[in-house]
């Protein structure tokens, strides 16, 4: 009887395992046959996806060599063609104040190409060439507008200016700042006031937190003016001396009741 059990339980352990096997290799089948259409449906559209894999990797080549090669020659050659442009509108780290000085450096002359003439000459479609040289630029035509009295122009150009980690972008927040004010829309020229002073430098920055301060004044805050005060004396104790802010900060200090 016993024996009769064992052999029992061994035909059931060989079916489970045969029936185990026909499973393993029903799957293996499976497999198979799934690498098999794959394999077929690759030799179909070879051709296809050959084409796309070489793009994709000329795709990236084209963008390496215009990555290290040509963005910065394009950048470097529009610095070289404003260069004599900037030397004539700044003089001594100062502005000129020449209509026709300005003008020449703004459109051009027969010598030497104007800032609005460079940087259209490098504004491909589609792609964003000579970044820095054109981010400078558009500063340097706006301070030729306000120069020239052309406040709108100045305000148009200002605007275009995409922020960067320069403090070219800070001072060009201050001016268009500058220019709502001289609208009377003070909520703009507060918020670029802001933006500013934002930039940390000890040369944008107090000067943005003093007009502030002055604005919160003409509009009675003498809480945020007296706070935009004290933000210059903390952070910038040296520019807080310079600039003469004690006597705005102890009046602002006496209206706000500090």
């Amino acid at each position: 009887m016993a024996n009769t059990e064992k052999l029992g339980d061994l035909k059931g352990n060989v079916e489970k395992e045969n029936v185990k096997n026909q499973t393993n290799a029903d799957k293996l089948g499976s497999v198979q046959g799934e690498k098999g259409k794959l394999a077929a449906w690759y030799a179909k559209n070879k051709k296809i996806i050959d084409i796309i894999f070489f793009a994709v990797i000329i795709v990236i080549l084209l963008a390496i060599v215009y990555y290290q090669w040509l963005a910065p020659k394009w950048n470097n050659d529009a610095s070289q063609n404003a260069q004599p442009s900037i030397a004539a509108a700044v003089q001594n780290s100062t502005l000129s104040t020449d209509t026709a000085t300005l003008k020449a450096a703004l459109e051009g002359d027969d010598e030497n190409e104007g800032f609005l003439s460079v940087m259209e000459s490098y504004d491909h479609p589609g792609i964003k060439t000579a970044r820095a040289a054109k981010f400078s630029l558009k500063y340097y035509a706006a301070l030729c507008y306000l120069n020239l009295g052309q406040e709108d122009e100045a305000l148009e150009t200002l605007l275009k200016m995409k922020k960067r980690d320069n403090y070219l972008w800070y001072e060009a927040q201050m001016l268009i700042g500058d220019l709502y004010d001289d609208q009377d829309d003070v909520d703009n020229a507060k918020k670029y006031f802001e933006k500013a002073a934002k930039g940390e430098t000890d040369f944008v920055a107090p000067i943005a937190l003093w007009k502030l301060g002055m604005l919160c004044e003409r509009e009675g805050d003498w809480d945020g003016a007296f706070k935009n005060y004290a933000e210059i004396q903390n952070e910038y104790p040296e520019r807080y001396n310079q600039m003469g802010v004690a006597k705005y900060y102890e009046r602002a200090k006496i209206k706000a009741g500090k």
